[in-house]
């Protein structure tokens, strides 16, 4: 289970793929989590930028990313991801025409030319969908709570 939270700057996850990773000795490579909200399924991608390799055979050649927490979605809940290990060009040149808005890459990562599932799993999301009072000012902020009796 990754544990992702919306407050703060950066998140940093280790994925244990189940399928190994072209990239995992590298200090680089093109990853994302395709992720979808279980209770109403909606759809959505987070880019992660790889940290440097964790040495092979090293607690089962985990991979270790970060992920800006601008970009987790705001809404609390459990997801199910796939994460998506994306296989460089050998050419940059060759993938861009002239219409650069096609190029759906960044120059630091290389052409994504091929999409490779390399892991599936559970997440979940802390995010900041509640809102928080500090100070009762308003009239609409009441609150309910329940008392149990055994």
């Amino acid at each position: 289970m990754i544990n992702l939270i919306k407050e703060g700057t950066t998140n940093t996850i280790a994925i244990s793929p189940a399928t190994g990773s072209n990239y995992h000795d590298l200090a680089s490579g093109s990853f994302e989590l395709e992720i979808s909200q279980d209770y109403d399924r909606s759809t959505g991608s987070l880019d992660l930028t790889k940290l440097a390799p964790v040495p092979a055979g090293y607690y089962n050649n985990y991979l270790l990313f970060s992920v800006l927490s601008s970009e987790i979605p705001a809404t609390s809940g459990f997801f199910t991801y796939t994460l998506n290990e994306y296989i460089a060009a050998d050419d940059r040149w060759s993938q861009v025409s002239d219409d650069w808005s096609l190029a759906s890459w960044k120059w630091r990562e290389g052409a994504r030319s091929g999409l490779r599932s390399i892991d599936s799993g559970r997440l979940k999301v802390v995010g900041t969908d509640q809102p928080s009072y500090i100070s009762y000012t308003d009239t609409n902020q009441d609150g309910q709570y329940t008392t149990y009796n055994r």
